[in-house]
């Protein structure tokens, strides 16, 4: 009879849940913002304008399809009708994403959530990572190409700036002990062999018995010697899906079967194959499993991005203005012609969003969300008071 009780009830459960359904938060609340959520509906907040608002805008922002790549740095107005805004990223391949959302300093007391999210196949965001309370910055691995959407919110009936940089890091760690970009003297796609085959790899220079390093954690999968690698090492990555190749060495230090971790020695630098002729060198290759050879210059590029500026803070961030000047409207940050979405006359009024280097996020009287050049602009009343959402 108990277990009987019981199935009935978890019955009338899947019943009420499927009949009325509740955000997830409500129930297993485990980021942040919803814990935040929750507290929301345990207030009964959700009844309220501001409430209805707030929990909208959460969900809304996920459909947005601004787009910007990294490097790069925007500075977000957070509240009244647009409390929580999204931005749609893809990783370069062999980067990591480092994300920095830093508050204006001024506020120390608006909340600040942000999370991370996948795009999967039918436009439904699902998430990925999210910051921890006081947590200030999050890299970011994802090997699959896939479309990364970001979203900040602010607490409810709280307004906040926040600048949030994005830059990427290189995935491996460089194979030549104590040695760097400046090393490398030949790159991806040179001519080989007057010009029947082209360059697969990159070449680093080094002296003879320089240590040759695993670039990440892996397996040495096979150790050999070919005509035109001379000693050779393959190491298959267990946090990526690809294989290293580590070519021309003088002697090899491993066996096929070893486990290796990052930084360890696999070889030492040589010119065994076809460099016989040459100086000695480490050649360099990644072979994406199922797909072939890949550029490794991206994998181990570790020279500082640069990223671009801020302007100085707008008096116009947040409020409502009209442009002084024609302007065309951008769905990417970098404003690129193939991606603009509408022209606007001057005398358009606009809500000012955020700022970047180079422009302005806004909103339109429809709803439309994009980005625009740096243009003059001058107060406009009304004010855009709601976002309109297609």
């Amino acid at each position: 009879m108990k277990s009987f009780n019981s199935a009935a009830l978890l019955v009338l459960a899947l019943y009420f849940l499927a009949c009325k359904p509740v955000p997830v938060s409500h129930w297993f609340p485990v980021t942040p913002q919803e814990k935040y959520e929750k507290e929301l509906y345990k207030a009964k907040l959700e009844k309220t304008t501001a409430g209805q608002t707030w929990l909208k805008m959460a969900t809304l922002v996920l459909q947005d399809t601004l787009f910007s790549a990294a490097p790069y740095q925007e500075r977000f107005y957070l509240g009244d009708s647009m409390p929580a805004q999204a931005l749609r990223i893809r990783i370069p391949e062999g980067r990591q994403l480092v994300i920095r959302p830093v508050r204006d300093p001024e506020d120390t007391t608006s909340k600040l959530f942000v999370e991370l999210f996948k795009i999967k196949s039918k436009g439904k965001a699902q998430r990925l990572e999210y910051f921890a309370d006081s947590q200030d910055s999050l890299t970011f691995s994802d090997h699959n190409g896939d479309t990364l959407l970001l979203r900040l919110q602010t607490g409810l009936n709280e307004k906040l700036t926040v600048s949030l940089s994005l830059t990427t890091q290189p995935l491996l760690h460089f194979p030549v002990a104590g040695h760097g970009m400046s090393s490398v003297i030949s790159y991806w796609g040179a001519d080989r062999d007057a010009g029947a085959r082209l360059h697969e790899g990159i070449d680093i220079k080094a002296k003879r018995g320089t240590p040759v390093v695993a670039c990440e954690q892996g397996f040495v999968t096979q150790t050999g010697t070919n005509n035109l690698g001379g000693k050779v090492v393959f190491v298959s990555s267990l946090q990526s899906p690809y294989s290293l190749y580590y070519a021309h060495l003088d002697s090899q230090l491993v066996v096929t079967g070893t486990r290796v971790a990052r930084g360890d020695t696999l070889g030492l630098v040589g010119n065994t194959g076809n460099a016989i002729t040459t100086t000695p060198h480490l050649h360099f290759g990644i072979y994406a499993r199922g797909s072939g050879a890949v550029n490794p210059l991206p994998f181990i590029n570790d020279r500082k991005e640069k990223l671009p500026g801020l302007p100085e803070k707008s008096k116009w961030l947040g409020d409502t203005v009209r442009i002084r000047k024609k302007a065309g409207i951008f769905a990417s940050a970098q404003l690129d012609s193939k991606e603009q979405i509408a022209a606007l006359p001057a005398d358009t009024p606009v809500k000012i969003l955020g700022e970047m280097a180079k422009g302005y996020r806004v909103v339109l009287e429809n709803g439309t969300i994009g980005y625009i050049p740096t243009v003059p602009l001058r107060a406009a009343r009304p004010a855009v008071s709601q976002v309109v959402r297609p």
